[in-house]
């Protein structure tokens, strides 16, 4: 199971003490001395022939508030963020070690074999099953059912010269013609055991071998 966490530390010298920075939800509202001392150096820094009027400072302390305001706002969402993630990945490490369905055509190659379906609206004149791999070479190639519904496929994770693959990402593209000669477009369901869960800007994925995939395109967990 793999598990990214982002940690964040610390170092302080011995025999010093470490500064605490000031929270940054402390307003300009709430804190009269820090705003008074803004206002003494605006006056003291101003151009004595063109003073700023009593209209000024109250708008900048407006624009003071609504920093503040901002400021909060963020923090909240950074917190709920944080909630999400975390009930996010408790839910899905729930899966690992399970068989699931995702909605991709593409899946890890993990124990020598990859199980995908596919779906034929129609009946086919003809269907080839390719697999290739991460860089888009073809490794195996053959015939696929023509009747309509959906179909199971095994690959047994060999070329076409009977060569066991090394373990990786494997795609599976079906190539079908219904009987007037026109292509068909074909969906495509890969199937695996999950072997870990990740976190990544906030998004759990579920991790097959070397591929991942994000929870949002689990289809169905089998057991």
């Amino acid at each position: 199971m793999t598990i990214t966490v982002n940690s964040i530390s610390t170092t302080t010298n011995p025999g010093t003490s470490q500064q605490v920075p000031k929270s940054a939800s402390t307003g300009f509202g709430d804190d009269l001395n820090s705003f008074l001392r803004l206002l003494t150096t605006q006056l003291r820094n101003q151009d004595p022939m063109s003073p700023l009027d009593t209209n000024q400072f109250t708008q900048q302390l407006v624009s003071f508030s609504q920093v503040e305001q901002a400021i909060k706002t963020n923090k909240q969402l950074e917190s709920m963020v944080s909630m999400l993630s975390t009930n996010m990945l408790a839910s899905s490490l729930a899966l690992v070690g399970k068989k699931v369905a995702v909605d991709s055509a593409e899946m890890g190659l993990v124990d020598g074999e990859v199980q995908f379906s596919y779906t034929l609206p129609a009946t086919a004149k003809q269907t080839e099953l390719v697999i290739s791999d991460t860089a888009g070479n073809i490794v195996w190639r053959g015939a696929g059912e023509t009747e309509p519904g959906m179909h199971g496929f095994t690959w047994d994770g060999k070329d076409m010269s009977g060569r066991p693959m090394p373990e990786g990402t494997y795609r599976l593209d079906v190539g079908a013609q219904r009987l007037d000669g026109s292509v068909m477009t074909v969906p495509v369901t890969s199937f695996g055991t999950v072997g870990g869960v990740l976190m990544k800007d906030g998004t759990a994925s579920l991790a097959f071998g070397s591929f991942e995939i994000p929870t949002a395109k689990l289809v169905a967990v089998l057991n």
